[in-house]
């Protein structure tokens, strides 16, 4: 991984699941548990229907160096936006040297 790409600030947050008072779960992202640099390639995107309703689901490619503790069920903040990200797929490239993570836009 070429270090003068990695420009982006990247946040991964890790899944917590809660009880309420009544016993249901539920899923929460509370806090940023890695931040680190990455480089982001644009892969494109498709319109899709879900639920009876037509979206756009734009993907990227997020290159980061090798971190154990990066799993499909984070999600990932880029930048201090206020989009967030959900993984699909993460590649592991070279011998632990970097992870590849296709990223899809979450819906709202």
């Amino acid at each position: 991984m070429r270090a003068g790409n990695a420009y982006h600030r990247i946040k991964f947050f890790a899944k917590v699941s809660v009880r309420d008072d009544y016993g249901a779960s539920g899923d929460t992202w509370p806090v940023a548990t890695i931040t680190t640099r990455g480089e982001i390639r644009y892969s494109g995107g498709n319109r899709t229907l879900s639920s009876e309703e037509k979206f756009y689901a734009k993907s990227m490619e997020l290159t980061v160096r090798y971190r154990a503790g990066i799993t499909e069920t984070m999600k990932v903040l880029i930048d201090e936006g206020a989009d967030y990200y959900v993984i699909n797929y993460i590649e592991t490239l070279g011998r632990n040297e970097s992870l590849r993570i296709t990223l899809e836009k979450e819906n709202a």
